[in-house]
């Protein structure tokens, strides 16, 4: 073979190589989204999901342009949505991995209704589902700092009545704020009123006793006796008051 066919030859073999590596990452380029799985979400819709994240399950994206990021700060705008992981999975599946917030009361403050966190966090109602047997904090402050401060002595009480267990959670229907000298606790059986001392520092080591009469004078005279009060007193140490109708 000549020289000069060889050379044709190799010409040949190096433009057919570079032409397979050039069709490879063009290919490769193209791998698209076949699969969105939606993870962690209870009670928020994949399709609510989605949309947070500007996608449709059937979208067409280039799963080597994707921008997670850009889809995780999206989905995290979603107001039930706490925390947001997105990946990629080979060789084409996107995943989105939601954690909900979870709210453990409804606060109606300046006559809008909303939800409330652990951790203080307030967000508007999306799914009203979340907003079942939860008690109602209200008659909060009208300025920001008094309408904090009240929320903040209301979470106190709420967080102690949750570590007593869903006996004493049912029991209660809501906190209300508006006495700056006590809490108002509204029970779910005859609306009985219930005063309570108002506690920011050691609350739950305060509230938990209180919890304890509060569920025994619910147990025995109220359902037992089918007493009939106006309001029953606990913020005295070594009493309870009760004004009987």
């Amino acid at each position: 073979m000549s020289k000069g066919r060889i050379l044709l030859l190799i010409v040949a073999l190096s433009i057919i190589t570079v032409l397979i590596i050039v069709l490879a990452n063009n290919w490769r380029n193209k791998t698209l989204i076949s699969k969105i799985t939606i993870k962690g979400n209870i009670t928020i819709s994949e399709n609510d999901i989605l949309f947070a994240a500007g996608l449709r399950a059937d979208s067409t994206i280039n799963l080597d342009e994707l921008n997670e990021v850009f889809i995780r700060d999206r989905v995290a705008k979603h107001p039930e949505i706490k925390k947001v992981v997105v990946s990629k999975e080979p060789p084409s599946e996107l995943i989105i991995e939601v954690v909900e917030k979870k709210p453990i009361a409804i606060v109606i403050k300046n006559n809008e209704i909303y939800l409330i966190d652990e951790e203080q966090e307030i967000f508007p109602i999306k799914n009203y589902d979340k907003a079942f047997d939860l008690p109602i904090i209200n008659g909060l402050g009208t300025d920001d700092r008094k309408s904090k401060a009240d929320i903040n002595t209301a979470m106190n009480f709420l967080k102690a009545t949750y570590e007593k267990g869903k006996y004493i959670q049912n029991l209660i229907s809501e906190v209300n704020m508006k006495d700056s000298s006590k809490i108002i606790v509204k029970t779910n059986d005859k609306l009985t009123s219930f005063y309570f001392k108002r506690v920011d520092k050691n609350a739950n080591e305060y509230y938990k006793p209180k919890l304890e009469l509060f569920k025994r004078f619910m147990d025995e005279e109220i359902t037992l006796r089918s007493v009939n009060c106006e309001y029953v007193d606990m913020r005295f140490s070594n009493q309870i008051i009760a004004k009987i109708n």
